[in-house]
């Protein structure tokens, strides 16, 4: 027994020299494998960021984010004080957002901190206008009409889709868009149940105004089919997900009412 110990940690000894030495003494039975020393040789040297750098470049993103939010606010209350009704606060956000977003990607290379975030839409800016929608909502106005604002969340948004699905169907089998298929229409369909979950904000802001007076039935009609017609179309974006399939024949007449009965 102790002299099959003795051998065996001779053999364990034996084997770890082996593994300390360097590669030009380690020989294996029948010669080296090219492709392993090569993968151990040719490894990458990992860069090391610095943190200091790093955390310099979120301070300064941070920066910007707050700037432009406050350039936001004041516009807001710049327009507001002077009556301007012809740009609206949310078209006055828009187009710092698209020249501050110019400015951003002409003079800078690292976009990483100024990418928008579909996480923290849905998360953190989505509840909180969903919340003040639903909290603001005039319950008598919406219940006595919610027929007619039913009509328009449902039907209204089906309508839509298919006429601006086939609209981009149209425009695409005639060569004036690219990115869309032209042989399958459900793809042409998913993009007109995207495009159709439109939030009316600008006009519901302008018709808000107690100044301009506006007809409060109609207010109600807008705000409320604004509310479900959210809903609808991601609804009927999933039902289209459903049988779209990129190597399947084009969408037939007779998978229409099954399309829409799923749906309902």
């Amino acid at each position: 027994m102790s002299q099959g110990s003795g051998s065996s940690m001779a053999a364990v000894d034996n084997i770890l020299d082996k593994l300390t030495s360097s590669t030009d003494d380690f020989e294996f039975e029948g010669g080296y494998d090219e492709g392993i020393i090569g993968a151990i040789t040719l490894a990458p040297t990992p860069v090391l960021i610095d943190a200091e750098e790093l955390h310099e470049e979120d301070a300064y993103a941070a920066v910007f984010l707050n700037v432009v939010l406050i350039v936001c606010v004041l516009l807001a209350y710049y327009i507001k004080q002077h009556r301007i009704y012809y740009m609206p606060e949310s078209a006055a956000a828009m187009i710092v957002g698209v020249l501050l977003g110019a400015f951003v990607r002409y003079f800078l290379t690292d976009l990483t901190m100024y990418q928008f975030s579909p996480e923290f839409f849905f998360f953190c800016l989505l509840p909180p206008i969903i919340f003040e929608a639903g909290y603001s909502l005039e319950k008598k106005e919406f219940f006595r009409n919610l027929g007619a604002i039913a009509l328009y969340a449902f039907g209204g948004t089906i309508i839509s889709t298919f006429i601006v699905g086939s609209l981009t169907f149209y425009f695409a089998q005639q060569g004036w868009i690219t990115g869309i298929s032209t042989t399958n229409r459900m793809e042409s369909l998913l993009f007109g149940a995207l495009i159709s979950a439109v939030d009316p904000v600008a006009t519901l802001s302008i018709m808000n105004n107690p100044e301009l007076e506006c007809n409060r039935l109609l207010y109600t009609l807008v705000f409320g089919e604004s509310v479900l017609n959210d809903a609808v179309a991601v609804v009927l974006f999933k039902t289209f997900r459903k049988y779209y399939d990129e190597d399947a024949p084009d969408l037939t007449a007779g998978m229409i009412p099954k399309i829409l009965l799923d749906f309902s």
